[in-house]
């Protein structure tokens, strides 16, 4: 409540010239409910002065139920007659209590009868007495008083209910009127507030425009203002507009109200915010302001400047009001508002203005629209600025198929973004390949069959897909096929793999260090048939729960997740029984669980591994099987168990309806990985195979009875340029050193129409993803070392393709790439490349086949790269990162931040390690920043917090801790600005 409240006495009735004034029902009931004396069950009389007319019921029903009858006594005969009968009748009368109204004066009636009424006098009624009394208050704000009409009007609402005594204080006009409204106008059934107008202690005096665009919204709620007495109507429509109530909302309504569309408010509001607001001011938009403008009735509130700058502000709070609800999900109130709002753009003829609107289903279409011009022709700058603007629209969080369809146009971005950089087209080995796929490639995969799985109803969005997805196939072709030639030489050639994890290897290199340490046991989760692509969607929703590691022990580099090559031809038969087995061959269900728990890698503890048929648990409540649930709780046992929804959705007559892969889809997943936390194992997440998706592919002919599945075949007829012939001790089909043809486009196929398939040769099929998890704060095994976000730069949102000094190669994890690194994982062009390290004179068309020898033979120089005969041996360049920090650490506002450090590391390179390792990774958790910064693990939290008061200067948030209070992201952008570091 503003400004100063003053009271007034009670006082007197004022004397008429036409005689004592008729009293209401209400004050009569109210004026009587407040002597308590009088109701206390004795019989008695009251005689009121009033004009003796009454127009209620004979019984009156007051506050609290007591029950009085009232009746009019117009001479001093039918007085007497009244308090007569009442008093001396036979029997005690019912009510106890009755109340005579009569315009005669006191000196007219006999004294001793006048002695035996209540109070030995005829009462006077003052309304705003009888107001005072009801609110229990102690005196009134004259301001109140000079609202004449709501005397009446506060005890004709206080009915049987009463008020809520103020409790002896002050009753202000604010208090007053703001109780009024809410009982009259049904407020408290709109807004959330306590029944009967009752403001709870401490509640503002106010009735806002939340509560009034509620109110509208409630059926039949504008109709009780419209169907009000003229002077309570008008001066309760001039309350809910003043300033430090509805203001410009309340005006607004009540005019709406008075022209019949109140329950129009709401959607009104949200078309204004349109006209006055977001769109840009044109000939057509001044014609539907005026069509809007007659909305208001014949008698607008305002005129001119006046009121525009009146429906401005009106039109600000519908639109959050509407907005709010939107976000709040409450759709059974925000749908009809919004499709009422579409229906008055048509009517106002504001179709061009709604396509600003931030609200209105039309805006959203238009920021689609948007987008698709943006990826078709704009810059990196305007495509990201489309989709700030389309993820920020309040529909963009709505139904399923919106967020979808912002998904796609996400995912475009990134592969729009993945192409910008000039990804390399060659491919230096196999371990260079499966690397890419799973650090680079599977991620632009999964880009794709997003874009793939919907398309867009926006013909200009459509279209920019299709260009975008032409341009992702076509470069996915290119590599495809430059790694089958690898494959091919590599797969001949039958040597040892090294460094290359092998599904032979997989349990001798990854699962025996796990089993060796005392304590620890392995549930190897096997999905069959997940590809890179749907590894890195399971992955980034696994990693809000669980810590990633990078489990190959005495690896050099930075932590990555790990890529498994397959065994050939890319079958469940072949690589998963080469996994369980730990060695080349091909088998079935009967030979895994055979061999598996004979490996050497188990040192005689018992393993297990469980398929499809032997999950199902035994009654409704069992999640897993007998034999499972066993052994998932026998502390020495190690499991490995086959789940099969990926390869059975593949198998399916039908596309896969979207690209979206969760946890929850996968059958058995999230039950087994409860298990594993439950039980303290560690947990291995892998596959046998990849798989390529049907997406308008082709079906090529094949000799009758050649065909192996649908991705290879045997040997005989001429080899086509989308087959490659494989051969070599790693083909096991059908026998070891067998010699296939595979395909390695993914738009091929052998046999009829599926969702998707496997057994080719290219990227997709061959390389297996491989996760290791263990729960949040679990101590690791020897050598595991945990990850960063593994996602590649181009994959945030955040991050452009260009660097504050150019286009920089960056690898998969996040790291500045330097000679080979940057060839074989950065967007990068052939003959622009360095090799790793110094290498010896190799002929040319050499194939290196492992990743420590990767060796690529020169590739030819076109006339315009010819060099002079004599050219100067070049310094290798400073990694970018490094210099970024060189720049940051030699800035004065850097030296102010460290000055107000409480706790300064001893050694400044400790900061100088960990800011390289954040401006590389972009995203890492706390303990492998630690890690890289050379800090024990236990002080990870503080040693975050001491980086995070470093960087974030004047409320930036350069560095920050996501979420899950163990992961960091560094705004590399806000870092460059907020310190000053852009290149010169």
């Amino acid at each position: 409540m503003s400004g100063t409240v003053t009271t007034a006495p009670a006082s007197g009735p004022e004397p008429a010239a036409a005689g004592p004034a008729r009293l209401s029902v209400s004050t009569v009931r109210q004026f009587v409910a407040a002597r308590s004396r009088l109701c206390d069950g004795t019989v008695r009389v009251m005689l009121l002065r009033a004009a003796p007319q009454w127009d209620g019921g004979a019984v009156q029903q007051l506050v609290g139920g007591t029950q009085v009858r009232v009746a009019a006594a117009p001479s001093v005969l039918a007085v007497h007659e009244q308090i007569l009968a009442h008093l001396e009748a036979q029997d005690p009368p019912e009510p106890r209590v009755l109340v005579v109204l009569t315009d005669r004066e006191a000196t007219e009636l006999d004294p001793g009868l006048l002695a035996r009424v209540y109070s030995r006098r005829i009462r006077s009624v003052d309304n705003w007495q009888v107001v005072q009394e009801a609110f229990g208050a102690s005196g009134l704000d004259i301001r109140l008083r000079g609202e004449t009409w709501a005397a009446e009007a506060l005890l004709d609402a206080a009915g049987t209910r009463g008020w809520r005594s103020i409790g002896r204080g002050v009753l202000s006009r604010d208090e007053a009127l703001t109780r009024l409204a809410r009982r009259r106008l049904r407020l408290d059934d709109s807004s959330g507030n306590t029944p009967g107008g009752r403001v709870l202690p401490g509640e503002p005096d106010r009735v806002d425009p939340v509560a009034l665009f509620q109110w509208t919204l409630t059926p039949g709620g504008p109709d009780l203002l419209r169907e009000l007495r003229g002077p309570e109507k008008a001066g309760l429509a001039r309350f809910l507009a003043a300033p430090e109530q509805g203001g410009s909302t309340g005006t607004v309504i009540t005019s709406l109200v008075d022209a019949e569309r109140g329950s129009d408010a709401a959607a009104y509001a949200v078309v204004c915010a349109t006209l006055w607001g977001h769109a840009e001011a044109d000939h057509d938009l001044y014609r539907a302001r005026g069509r809007a403008e007659r909305w208001l009735g014949e008698q607008p509130p305002a005129q001119g400047d006046e009121l525009d700058r009146l429906l401005a502000s009106f039109a600000r709070s519908g639109e959050a009001y509407v907005r709010d609800l939107v976000d709040r999900g409450e759709h059974r109130l925000a749908d009809p508002v919004l499709t009422r709002a579409a229906q008055l753009v048509a009517q106002f003829g504001a179709q061009a203005a709604a396509t600003a609107s931030p609200l209105l289903p039309a805006g959203l279409d238009a920021r689609f629209t948007a987008a698709g011009h943006a990826l078709t022709d704009g810059s990196g700058e305007a495509v990201t600025d489309s989709v700030t603007a389309l993820r920020a629209h309040a529909l963009a969080t709505g139904d399923g198929e919106t967020r979808a369809r912002i998904e796609r146009v996400r995912m475009a971005v990134r592969i729009q973004r993945w192409l910008a950089g000039d990804p390399s087209e060659e491919i230096e080995s196999v371990a260079d390949g499966t690397k890419r796929q799973i650090r680079e490639l599977g991620w632009a995969d999964r880009a794709l069959e997003h874009l793939e799985a919907g398309g867009d109803p926006d013909s200009v969005l459509a279209a920019a897909y299709s260009r975008i997805g032409e341009q992702a196939r076509r470069a996915r072709r290119t590599l495809d096929h430059a790694f089958s030639e690898r494959l091919a030489v590599w797969t001949a050639d039958g040597s040892t793999p090294r460094s290359l994890l092998t599904v032979e290897s997989l349990l001798t290199r990854i699962v025996a260090p796990v089993v060796a340490e005392p304590g620890r046991r392995v549930l190897l989760l096997l999905l069959d048939g997940m590809s890179a692509a749907i590894a890195a969607e399971l992955g980034q929703e696994l990693r809000a729960q669980w810590a990633e590691f990078d489990p190959l022990p005495g690896a050099d580099g930075p932590p990555v997740r790990r890529a498994v090559a397959a065994a050939l031809p890319t079958l469940t038969a072949v690589s998963r029984t080469s996994l369980f087995t730990g060695t080349l061959m091909k088998g079935d269900q009967a030979d895994e669980k055979r061999l598996f728990p004979r490996h050497s890698c188990w040192q005689g503890a018992p393993a297990a591994v469980f398929h499809k048929d032997d999950l199902r648990g035994p009654d409704t409540g069992s999640p897993f099987s007998t034999a499972l649930g066993e052994a998932l709780s026998d502390e020495r046992m190690h499991v490995a168990v086959v789940l099969n929804t990926v390869d059975d959705r593949l198998a399916k007559e039908q596309k896969l309806g979207d690209g979206t892969w969760q946890t929850k889809e996968v059958g058995g997943l999230e039950p087994l990985l409860r298990a594993a936390r439950t039980n303290g194992m560690t947990v291995l997440l892998t596959s046998d195979h990849g798989h390529v998706v049907e997406r308008r592919g082709s079906k090529l002919n094949a000799p009758a009875g050649t065909v192996g599945s649908a991705r290879h075949r045997d040997p005989g007829d001429p080899v086509a340029p989308s087959e490659i012939e494989l051969a070599g001790p790693r083909v096991v089909w059908p026998e070891p050193g067998s010699r296939i043809v595979a395909l390695r486009d993914h738009d091929a196929r052998y046999t009829s129409l599926k969702a998707g398939y496997h057994g080719g040769a290219t990227l997709a099929e061959f390389t297996i993803p491989l996760l290791a998890l263990l729960p949040f704060g679990a101590e690791p095994p020897q050598g595991w070392r945990e990850l960063g976000d593994p996602a590649p730069p181009w994959w945030s949102d955040a991050t452009g393709i260009e660097a504050e000094s150019g286009a920089e190669a960056v690898t998969s994890s996040g790291a500045p790439a330097s000679g080979a690194a940057a060839s074989v994982v950065a967007p990068s062009r052939s003959g622009t490349k360095q090799s790793k390290r110094a290498t010896p004179p190799v002929a040319a068309g050499v194939i290196g086949l492992f990743g420590e020898e990767e060796v690529a033979p020169p590739a030819p120089r076109k006339p315009s790269d010819s060099a002079p005969e004599a050219e100067a041996p070049s310094t290798p360049a400073q990694p970018p990162a490094v210099g970024l920090v060189e720049r940051l650490v030699a800035t004065e506002l850097y030296a102010a931040q460290l000055e107000l450090l409480a706790r300064k590391p001893r050694d400044p390179s400790v900061l100088h390690k960990a800011l390289v390792a954040l401006v590389e990774a972009g995203t890492l958790t706390m303990t492998a920043l630690a890690e890289r910064a050379g800090q024990p693990a236990g002080r990870a939290p503080g040693f975050a917090a001491t980086l995070a008061q470093l960087l974030n200067y004047d409320g930036a948030q350069i560095l920050e801790i996501l979420p899950d209070n163990r992961t960091l992201r560094l705004h590399r952008a806000q870092l460059i600005d907020q310190f000053g570091l852009h290149a010169p």
